[in-house]
Formats: C-alpha cells, structure tokens, sequence
C-alpha cells in the first residue's frame, strides 16, 4: 500500500520475535508457529510482511513460514528440499499484516456473479481507500453488470457446466452486498 513502509513492520515483527524467543523457559523446545503468531499479535506497525524462522530440534530441523519466503536444504550439493511457497495467486503471497479483514457478504446473486479473485481485484482497485458503503455499492454494481452479460463467464456458467447443464453469461437474480470492515485495537 502506498505511504507504509512494509520494512518497519517486518523489523518490528522479528524483534518481537526475539524478545518472545528469549522469554521462554525453560529452554527447550520452541513451538515457532505459537512465538511466530504471539510476535505478530505483539507487532502494532502498519504493514505486512511474509516470515521464515527456522532451528534445529535435536537431528530435526523445524520452521515456520508464511508467504514467498522460505529455506532450502541442500545436501551433497543437492537440493534435497524446498520450502513450499504459500501465496493467494501468483506475486501474492500469504503475509502477517496489519491490516485489518474485509468481510464480503452477499445472496446467490454476488457469489453467482462474481468469482472471489474478481472480488479480490476490486478490493485491491479501492487500496482500501472506501467506505464500507461504496465498495458493496462497487460490487453490487459488478455483480449486476455480469448477470446480464451473455458474453460474461459467470461462476454460475461454470458451476452449472461441471453439473452437465448448459448455461451462457450470468444469472440475473437479487443481488445483496455487505461489507463489514474488521479493524485491528491498537491499544
């Protein structure tokens, strides 16, 4: 996003890291995932950023990942194991953030119109930068126009397609939007 400085986050989610890492006692085995998350609840920058901890637990090695980021064991010179990439759709990765949650609600109509990557791009459009009002006015809108397109792929086509019945374009049906936007306490 614009203006945030996903550095400052990052930097402060892995010193929130440490300093959970170094409470610990007694020291033994750490669950990285549980400091991981207790390190992102304790993070108060704006931002995102993907994660990769790793250790080693005796003759084990043990990680916790999120996103594009990762590890590679190479053995003999040979790449033995890569860690898997955990992302929405390409150039997307998962990511611990400060963002807060949009929750998209809506009847058959929305969901019958609308695929969620589609949903995805319009959110992504607005930056976050509406009100809760305008994007479900925005989707809605989308929504309609799909419905009525004969030449629109719709979810419903392709839906009723995998079920051995023939469908073109949308499904003009009621269509409801709510958008509900989750906002993170910063205390």
């Amino acid at each position: 996003m614009k203006g945030i400085d996903s550095g400052i986050f990052a930097r402060e989610l892995m010193s929130n890291y440490l300093t959970a890492l170094r409470s610990l006692k007694p020291k033994g085995d750490v669950n990285l995932k549980k400091i991981l998350l207790k390190a992102h609840s304790k993070t108060v920058a704006l931002g995102s950023s993907t994660a990769c901890v790793v250790t080693l637990k005796r003759d084990r090695l043990c990680y916790a990942n999120v996103g594009d980021s990762g590890f590679m064991v190479f053995r003999g010179k040979r790449l033995v194991y890569r860690s898997p990439t955990q992302h929405n759709f390409f150039n997307y990765p998962f990511s611990l953030g400060n963002w807060g949650d949009i929750v998209v609600a809506g009847t058959d109509g929305l969901f019958d119109n609308l695929f969620g990557s589609e949903i995805e791009e319009i959110l992504q459009e607005h930056g976050g930068r509406s009100c809760p009002q305008d994007l479900a006015w925005t989707i809605a809108t989308v929504a309609s126009m799909n419905s009525t397109n004969e030449d629109y792929d719709s979810s419903f086509a392709v839906a009723a397609e995998s079920e051995g019945i023939e469908h073109i374009g949308g499904k003009v049906d009621d269509i409801t939007v709510i958008i509900a936007v989750i906002e993170l306490d910063q205390c």
